[in-house]
């Protein structure tokens, strides 16, 4: 089966042909994209392009801002690559900080015997959407820098939260900085595109190529989702969950948990968490049902990824 893997990396070029070299095999298609903010020159010394790993040039490549939509338009602009090369089989959507839990031979395997399966992590709305992840599609997102986490979120005047002082200090803000295009939304309710539901999850996911080609011909078809989207917090979390779920229930399409196992839960230090070689046995119990996990930090421990290798990936 052939399986073309989409990468989001920002750093650890090692790490990066690290992971590439573990999954390949024939068959398998690599499309790295590698943040604007990063020369893409020390990832090309390290990893040469073949005839099976290409990394996305120009104006392919985006500059990743944490929770905007410069994500979802760098994965976009990877899948319709995929498409003009014509690629079957499956799409695996990975960061350059995961790393396999099953050998390339598993998870073709894996793959083959769920052929057709579609695996997500996603929530219902609205019973399961809490506070902030209401938030996400009822308030406009704008970004005051490319700083991880230095943006706010504003509501329409047609919300009753509009109305405090909190909104007065966003809205001087926006004026001191000269940010006047996003400042006249306010003036428009933002309502979720009518013609599809909100879901929202994590980010990571595998997807049949005939799902791939029929989200790329969705996001032709409704220019108003896209647009929408640019003021999402964390759109990369909605954006291909929901058109998924539209596509998936529409045509009566199976649907299981992601293939990327995280741990976001741990109570102590960022998540979700970076692993190192004391959380060995949590990956290894998370090998049997996941067939990858993130997040690693080869400046952090590296190791780790050697016992994967010594152990679960043989």
């Amino acid at each position: 089966m052939e399986i073309n893997y989409i990468i989001l990396a920002h750093k650890n070029p090692a790490q990066l042909k690290r992971l590439i070299h573990r999954l390949n095999s024939v068959g398998n298609y690599f499309y790295v994209h590698v943040d604007r903010n990063c020369p893409i020159e020390q990832f090309e010394r390290e990893i040469d392009e073949k005839d099976n790993i290409f990394f996305l040039r120009d104006q392919q490549r985006k500059t990743v801002v944490w929770g905007d939509f410069s994500m979802v338009e760098a994965t976009l602009n990877a899948l319709l690559q995929l498409k003009k090369d014509r690629r079957k089989g499956y799409c695996i959507l990975l960061s350059g900080q995961d790393y396999p839990l099953k050998s390339s031979a598993d998870i073709a395997k894996y793959l083959s015997q769920n052929n057709g399966t579609h695996f997500i992590d996603f929530f219902n709305f609205p019973y399961e959407w809490d506070e902030n992840y209401l938030n996400r599609i009822t308030k406009y997102k704008i970004n005051k820098s490319s700083n991880r986490g230095h943006f706010l979120l504003l509501s329409s005047v047609f919300e009753k939260n509009f109305y405090c002082h909190e909104t007065a200090g966003k809205i001087s803000y926006l004026i001191k900085t000269k940010k006047f295009k996003p400042l006249l939304k306010i003036f428009k309710k933002r309502s979720f595109p009518g013609n599809i539901k909100p879901f929202v999850g994590g980010q990571w996911w595998a997807f049949p190529m005939e799902t791939i080609h029929k989200i790329l011909q969705f996001v032709k078809m409704n220019p108003g989702y896209m647009k929408f989207h640019h003021y999402t917090l964390c759109a990369d979390e909605i954006f291909f969950h929901s058109i998924l779920l539209h596509i998936a229930r529409e045509e009566n399409q199976k649907i299981k948990p992601s293939l990327t196992y995280n741990n976001w839960v741990r109570k102590s230090g960022p998540l979700p968490v970076t692993f190192t070689t004391s959380d060995f046995e949590e990956l290894r119990l998370a090998a049997n049902d996941k067939l990858f996990a993130r997040k690693f930090d080869i400046d952090k421990d590296e190791n780790v990824l050697d016992l994967i290798d010594n152990f679960l990936l043989k």
